[in-house]
């Protein structure tokens, strides 16, 4: 069967591979469909330094299944989290499931990369039987980008948005954009995008997704954009650390900023400590480990909540993926979710 490697920076192959045995908790899904994600771009670009199998963000169709799994059957419609709190977790019978960031439950990502074969951009995965979440009524597209939407949803959680408050959502990738959806959903009553001009897809797409105002941040700074109340109320912000001091400057009393992402080069940020203590801000972390609220992000797309089809702006094959990818990197300014579909 055909899998996809990556190497840095920006190296990718199509290798022939073959599957071990399963084990007796594992099942193997025939992929479908599967997500090009900010993790796999930040491994592709500089951290891998050996050829690594990549994509974590995919759906497909169960076609074996290990003994000892319970619930599914070949032909079952999947989605796949990426790791599983551990239920006798001191957290998860504290009633905080979230809090068990270092779960001994299943991971996918965890899993010997070296033995289990490839990972998403594969024909097929092995993939423990307790990670798999069954879905109907989405595409195969859309049910690979529920764990991203997943992620969006922590962010939303995590900033504890109310009625009426003006929202930043800094950086529009496909996350931000989703958070976007979700923020307006919650009661936001002004919504600010800021990203780089440059990007014209995704700035097209946050209005469309919710953003009341475009801030372009290779044009101006945060800290000299006229915010309808002087500042914010809440920070959704997926860019890098290192602009979290800009970010804290404009917040409102009060505000509280919810950030998601990991710096493997820059995680050292410099902020006003003054502002943070005077204005009593919150800085508050967002790590959607263990994966969480994927039967509820599954209700919010068949609702018509947020809408995940117009985020892919590539369309991608196993077959030809170093290409497609090559072709994605060359458009950033139409680039906004890569994913790629198999029959």
């Amino acid at each position: 069967m055909k899998a996809a490697y990556l190497k840095a920076p920006r190296q990718f192959e199509v290798r022939e591979i073959e599957l071990r045995e399963i084990h007796e908790d594992e099942v193997i899904v025939d992929v479908r469909a599967c997500g090009y994600c900010g993790h796999d771009n930040i491994l592709a670009s500089y951290h891998a330094k050996e050829w690594e199998p990549f994509g974590h963000e995919f759906a497909g169709v169960v076609s074996k299944v290990g003994g000892r799994v319970r619930g599914l059957v070949p032909g079952d419609k999947v989605c796949i989290e990426t790791n599983m709190f551990d239920p006798l977790s001191d957290c998860a019978r504290n009633g905080r499931p979230d809090l068990d960031t270092l779960p001994l439950g299943s991971s996918f990502m965890d899993l010997d990369k070296g033995h289990r074969g490839g990972m998403g951009f594969a024909e097929q995965v092995i993939v423990p039987g307790d990670l798999c979440v069954k879905f109907d009524g989405l595409s195969f597209e859309e049910a690979c980008m529920i764990e991203p939407l997943g992620v969006a949803y922590d962010i939303v959680k995590t900033a504890d948005i109310r009625l009426n408050d003006g929202v930043l959502v800094f950086g529009c990738g496909p996350i931000g954009l989703m958070a976007m959806k979700l923020a307006k959903a919650s009661g936001a009553r002004r919504i600010y995008a800021a990203q780089h001009a440059a990007s014209a897809a995704r700035c097209e797409l946050a209005a469309r997704y919710g953003a009341d105002e475009m801030i372009f941040t290779d044009r101006q700074s945060l800290g000299d954009y006229a915010f309808e109340k002087g500042g914010v109320d809440r920070v959704l912000m997926t860019v890098p650390p290192k602009f979290m001091g800009e970010a804290l400057g404009v917040m409102n009393a009060g505000g509280i900023l919810s950030f998601a992402g990991i710096s493997y080069n820059e995680p050292m940020v410099t902020f006003d400590s003054n502002k943070v203590h005077l204005d009593k801000l919150q800085i508050r972390g967002s790590n959607a480990i263990p994966a969480l609220y994927f039967p509820m992000c599954i209700e919010m797309v068949k609702a018509g909540i947020v809408e995940l089809k117009p985020l892919i702006s590539h369309r991608m094959r196993l077959e030809t993926l170093p290409e497609d990818l090559a072709r994605y990197y060359s458009e950033r300014d139409k680039a906004v979710k890569a994913v790629m579909v198999r029959d």
